[in-house]
């Protein structure tokens, strides 16, 4: 069976309705195969060169398949002996670790930290902000607009913590810089525990246990969304105590007058008195938290 796009309506139907039926096996085609084609009895596709396809053309050509209740497979079948570049490896690398149901949204959110955002005006390509990714670019302007005073949204900011602890995503756990970059693009978007936990299954998923480093990464995250839900604006931790500064300096005050364990206000900060010298500072910083949360109350935030 044959079918182009020079045949009338009717005839195409019939051939592409005589596939779905069974009367062919195998349909061999060009990228225009991704157009929205639902086919629920084809179970396999074969990409040829998907080097030469997008992100999103990937994504929509192995949607084709398993649209049925038949386990369906995906095969992306490269030029052998040919070596791919950095950006084609990212790309492709991009569809073997997002294969779950519902993968479309990480996938151009990837999509935009690689290729960049584009002239907004124009049509030149942006590249990935010169390195850092869009996510993170816009994460930084945010910061520098707020800090000059212009209006933006300060409780949109989580709360910065300067502890002495290793954190990052190193390169024996994820070896391609352009994901690493990614990551970290994504992690500052985050701004909730359920989003924190689902970045977190993913990487154990696509990269495998969590070194030290990655671990301190989250927790630090974590402690700095906690953070911010209490009004807190910054964290400075010492060998003896952690200093902490609420954002709203007139509520800030009012610590003046409050009388609890371990806490006292001090030169317009909170001071925590650290239990322990042996207690870490990620530990002392959760500890902290806890005692402001157990004593201010929710309208205070």
């Amino acid at each position: 069976m044959t079918a182009h796009g020079e045949m009338k309506g009717r005839q195409l139907d019939e051939v592409m309705v005589g596939f779905a039926d069974g009367d062919g096996d195998i349909l061999l085609s060009t990228d225009i195969i991704e157009s929205g084609l639902d086919v629920p009895r084809a179970n396999t596709i074969i990409v040829w060169r998907p080097d030469r396809f997008g992100l999103a053309q990937l994504h929509q050509l192995r949607g084709r398949v398993g649209r049925g209740a038949m386990q369906a497979a995906a095969f992306l079948l490269t030029e052998p002996g040919v070596e791919l570049a950095d950006g084609t490896r990212a790309r492709l690398s991009t569809m073997l670790a997002l294969d779950r149901l519902g993968s479309g949204l990480a996938i151009s959110q990837r999509d935009l930290d690689l290729r960049g955002a584009g002239d907004l005006f124009g049509e030149d390509q942006a590249g990935h902000m010169k390195l850092i990714g869009v996510g993170l670019y816009e994460h930084l302007l945010e910061r520098a607009v707020s800090a000059a005073g212009e209006g933006a949204d300060p409780n949109r900011q989580l709360a910065n913590i300067n502890v002495p602890a290793k954190r990052a995503f190193p390169e024996s756990y994820v070896n391609e810089p352009t994901v690493r970059v990614g990551l970290y693009a994504r992690l500052s978007r985050i701004r909730s525990d359920l989003d924190l936990d689902a970045f977190s299954e993913e990487l154990e998923d696509r990269f495998g246990d969590m070194p030290g480093e990655v671990t301190v990464l989250l927790e630090l995250t974590r402690l700095r969304i906690a953070a911010s839900e209490l009004g807190v604006g910054k964290v400075d931790v010492g060998p003896e105590a952690v200093a902490i500064t609420l954002r709203n300096k007139p509520l800030a005050s009012r610590w003046r007058d409050r009388k609890v364990l371990g806490l006292e206000y001090r030169n317009g900060r909170v001071i925590f008195r650290r239990i322990e010298p042996r207690v870490s500072g990620i530990d002392a910083v959760r500890l902290a938290l806890d005692a402001i949360r157990a004593v201010q109350p929710k309208h205070e935030v």
